[in-house]
């Protein structure tokens, strides 16, 4: 059974559980996985060769790109990592998200943390400063002593100090995927991803589950209440003009029997005359 697939990192956000307790949210894009190639190991389990993420063929190196080609693929991928799949995964599938995932999964998310450069021992190690008072002007944030002079006279293979900072493979254990959107592509899991944005990262499941509800009004059932006031203010524009058109049919209404009233008289009074001149002998 597989139980590893690529994604890509979006951003984080917050959600609210059914119990008003705020929790943290990385949303991340999992689109399809392709598998290259599959290979039997010596220890009789298969490994697979999954690619992720888009690219165009022609920036592939040209034996990727055979390879890519025989699989049945027509576009190239960011990066291809060897994976342990069942007997069931076979060159030239597509695995897809609800094929790995599932909601409660409880999952470890593996990414290469962000560069921050050149940094400085209380950055990188946690050391404490030193005094900035007694003629330390200019050495609060120095690491302080490194090691002996006489004995043994360098500086031990390790010692913590300045240096670069990031740009490591970190893994995040203890994930929960709460929220899986299949339309988008898109899961959400409880925590940090180490990652910039737009970084490629594994997720794997661990085979256990834990199940966390959300409150559905405050992000999933938003469309929903669109939908529904979208429904309700249809209704009231519909009923506004039925009775605007009521309005308009009761005050033409009037109208017409005033216009017919003067026709009648002239009726009364002709057959009026008539009856006169009747009366009258000749």
């Amino acid at each position: 059974m597989l139980n590893t697939i690529f994604a890509t990192k979006i951003g984080m956000s917050q959600a609210w559980s059914t119990l008003g307790k705020r929790l943290p949210i990385t949303k991340l894009f999992v689109d399809d996985n392709a598998v290259l190639s599959v290979k039997q190991q010596e220890d009789q389990l298969f490994q697979a060769e999954l690619a992720y993420g888009k690219k165009k063929l022609k920036n592939v190196s040209k034996p990727i790109r055979t390879q890519i080609t025989k699989s049945g693929f027509s576009s190239g991928f960011q990066q291809i990592k060897a994976v342990k799949v069942d007997e069931n995964t076979k060159a030239g599938d597509t695995i897809s998200l609800d094929q790995v995932l599932a909601v409660g999964d409880v999952v470890a998310v593996q990414g290469t943390s962000k560069g921050r450069g050149f940094a400085g021992s209380i950055k990188r190690h946690n050391f404490r400063s030193g005094p900035s008072t007694h003629g330390q002007s200019d050495r609060e944030r120095s690491p302080g002593s490194i090691g002996a002079g006489t004995d043994p006279g360098r500086v031990w293979r390790g010692k913590k100090m300045p240096g670069h900072l990031g740009v490591e493979t970190k893994t995040v254990l203890g994930l929960v995927v709460v929220h899986i959107d299949l339309e988008k592509k898109e899961i959400w899991v409880n925590g940090p991803v180490p990652g910039h944005k737009n970084s490629i990262v594994r997720i794997q499941k661990t085979g256990t589950k834990k199940e966390i509800e959300l409150d559905g009004s405050l992000f999933g059932d938003k469309q929903e209440e669109q939908e529904k006031t979208a429904e309700k203010s249809a209704e009231e524009v519909t009923e506004e003009i039925a009775e605007e058109v009521s309005v308009v049919e009761e005050t033409a209404e009037p109208a017409v029997e005033e216009t017919a009233k003067p026709a009648n008289d002239e009726a009364l009074e002709n057959s009026k005359i008539k009856e006169t001149k009747e009366e009258t002998p000749a």
